[in-house]
């Protein structure tokens, strides 16, 4: 993990930094999906592209691709605000998303449970918020899904139970549950977004 951020904003008019976490089959891209169809014309919302070193034929997320000698080289150059790996892959936060936040603006990115604590101390405006779904049917998630096996699946689900309605790493934390209708969550998630930008414009 890297942090790469010499930025120093002040509280006041600086925008909000939204991380999206939760586990794998939860549901994240879908979400993000159904907002930003629906926040699309809101020009105080920005919805991160983050850089991964996976191909951009893979349609699950919209990313901007590198390899992994690129996005060592963007590292270098201080191209991201945060960066970590995850299952074999490179994730990188741009720090142009910076210049939205100036404006008082909401950016809201897909991100990793375990950058909380850098970004809580990085941010002074960071709202997080936790995809959950009920065991059962995450568990049917991921073997449809077909990428692990069943005791793999069945860690995974003791590692995401301990996560469930808790603070993670002590930020404060906001839970939506995704086991139903996408329209529900996505709902939920978008008047949070909206209540943030609105409290910024007040």
């Amino acid at each position: 993990m890297n942090d790469n951020n010499s930025n120093d904003p002040a509280s006041d008019g600086y925008g909000t930094l939204v991380l999206l976490v939760g586990p794998s089959g939860s549901g994240k891209d879908s979400v993000l999906d159904w907002a930003r169809l629906r926040l699309a014309d809101d020009k105080r919302i920005l919805f991160v592209r983050r850089c991964i070193t996976r191909d951009n034929a893979d349609s699950s997320e919209d990313h901007d691709s590198m390899t992994i000698p690129e996005f060592q080289k963007a590292e270098m150059q201080g191209d991201f605000i945060l960066s970590w790996n995850a299952h074999g892959l490179y994730y990188g936060l741009p720090v142009t998303l910076l210049e939205h936040l100036k404006t008082g603006g909401v950016a809201i990115a897909n991100g990793s449970r375990k950058t909380l604590p850098l970004l809580r101390e990085q941010f002074p405006h960071f709202e997080v918020i936790n995809l959950t779904v009920e065991p059962e049917i995450l568990a049917a998630r991921l073997a449809k899904r077909g990428r692990e096996s069943a005791e793999e699946i069945k860690q995974r689900l003791a590692r995401t139970q301990t996560l469930q309605g808790e603070d993670l790493f002590d930020v404060k934390t906001h839970h939506i549950d995704n086991s139903s209708d996408l329209a529900l969550a996505g709902q939920a998630f978008v008047d949070l977004v909206l209540s943030w930008a609105d409290k910024a414009t007040r």
